[in-house]
């Protein structure tokens, strides 16, 4: 075999080698863009979970619980007024003269001196009466308890809307995406028949120049609105701390194809959550007042002690003691303010209470009437929709038979499109609503929240 064929046979063989080499690396490519893929369709953040994790993990929320169980244990602390109070004293006390070490034990002995004198002492402290004093603010911090708890659980509602909202924004800009690039699609296809027409010296160069620049300002669009949702997505991963950032490829999509409007089954102020709050800090107000005047009445106490000392010898000598105190406030200008400034300050939270009231019937009212009007204009647009896509293919035909204009064209087109995204919007806006409608009247869970934002019945 010569030299030059062993040469073309070498060449077959590392041309062959390249070949299967270069297919492995594309399947191995393939397969792994494949596997990727479905890792993460499948691993895709539902609305459920991502609610779980806001709850576990949103500042609002968190804050507003370590609230509640402080107000929780501050109210417990106060409970504790009628136990009796027990202390222990020890003291060593070196004087200049010598000191009585123990009473008198009977009558012509005089006790013992000493100037080394070394005291223990076990004293219980029970207040038995004050008037309602303690009573009354045991009440007030009840009361204030039991507001902070109402705002934790108004907290999580909020945290639950804040969610559903975030997952409510980003179907919106998907969809609003969706359009976008569908209309750049529409637009290049036009483009390309347009260039025929201006090759058959059909159309002039002002109108290539015309739809170049309308695609340019939706190319643009989809910038703006992939700047939306990396906002979106940021905001989400915080509130869910997330170590590493979502993607929209990580959030399951909603359905947006149908449109609810919720009817909240109670609309009384009397159920809202800011009301009853409100209510609950009207209350505690009041209590701090009366407690405040009751600082004015006598206090009872009952008291026993147990008592031993002794001098340098070391000789302990013990006494008991028992009996009762009472405490008669003659003049504490302090107080008579502070009584004038609780007073005051009742009177604030009752009043603070009759504005949230107001608020509350000002704004369902607000939000019920923005909710019909949302209803309505989503009916509207999508019929302005079919007649404008009748619209555009009539103008479409009559451009290419010469009969119209390519502004005319473009102004329809650019109509069809703005009226898709505002119908998008629309939606997202009924379903941001009936969540705002919900949290108001305080009846928004987790169950209910997944209901809303896809826009089915609850």
């Amino acid at each position: 075999m010569s030299e030059r064929s062993l040469k073309i046979i070498q060449g077959i063989i590392v041309k062959n080698i390249l070949t299967i080499a270069i297919s492995l690396i594309l399947v191995i490519g393939v397969a792994h863009e494949l596997m990727a893929q479905t890792n993460s369709e499948g691993n895709q953040l539902e609305l459920s979970i991502a609610i779980e994790k806001a709850l576990n993990n949103a500042t609002s929320t968190r804050i507003a619980k370590s609230n509640s169980e402080a107000a929780k244990f501050g109210s417990s602390l106060l409970s504790s007024d009628y136990i009796p109070k027990v202390n222990a004293n020890i003291s060593y006390t070196r004087s200049q003269y010598p000191q009585i070490i123990t009473p008198i034990r009977q009558k012509g002995a005089f006790p013992p001196l000493d100037d080394h004198i070394y005291d223990a002492t076990v004293q219980a402290d029970w207040e038995v009466f004050d008037f309602g004093e303690s009573r009354a603010m045991r009440k007030k911090t009840k009361a204030l308890a039991d507001a902070a708890n109402i705002k934790y659980e108004l907290a999580k509602m909020e945290t639950i809307e804040s969610t559903s909202s975030a997952f409510i924004q980003l179907q919106q800009l998907r969809e609003l995406k969706k359009v976008q690039e569908e209309r750049i699609e529409t637009l290049k296809k036009n483009r390309k028949q347009l260039e025929s027409l201006f090759n058959e010296g059909r159309v002039a160069k002002v109108d290539l120049l015309k739809i170049d620049d309308t695609i340019v300002s939706a190319k643009a669009a989809i910038i703006s609105t992939n700047n939306r949702i990396d906002q979106t997505l940021l905001r989400l991963s915080d509130d869910l701390a997330l170590e590493r950032e979502l993607t929209l490829a990580n959030i399951k999509p909603i359905n947006f194809d149908n449109d609810y409007a919720f009817n909240p089954d109670n609309v009384a102020p009397e159920y809202a959550p800011s009301v009853i709050a409100a209510e609950h800090q009207k209350d505690a107000s009041q209590f701090n007042a009366k407690a405040s005047y009751r600082a004015f009445l006598p206090q009872f106490n009952l008291f026993a002690m147990e008592q031993f000392r002794s001098g340098s010898n070391l000789e302990i000598d013990d006494q008991w003691m028992v009996g009762i105190r009472v405490s008669i406030p003659i003049f504490a200008g302090k107080k008579v303010v502070n009584n004038q400034v609780k007073k005051k300050e009742a009177k604030s939270q009752a009043i603070r209470l009759e504005q949230t009231r107001q608020q509350f019937r000002q704004q369902l009212n607000k939000l019920t009437n923005a909710q019909y009007e949302t209803q309505k204009r989503i009916q509207s647009i999508e019929t302005r929709i079919k007649y404008l896509e009748e619209t555009y293919r009539v103008e479409n035909k009559s451009f290419r038979e010469g009969r119209s204009t390519m502004t005319d064209l473009l102004t329809t087109e650019s109509k069809l499109n703005g009226v898709r995204a505002e119908l998008i919007a629309m939606r997202a806006q009924l379903r941001m609503l009936n969540l705002n409608i919900a949290v108001l009247t305080g009846q928004l869970n987790k169950e209910m929240a997944i209901k809303l934002a896809e826009g089915e019945p609850r």
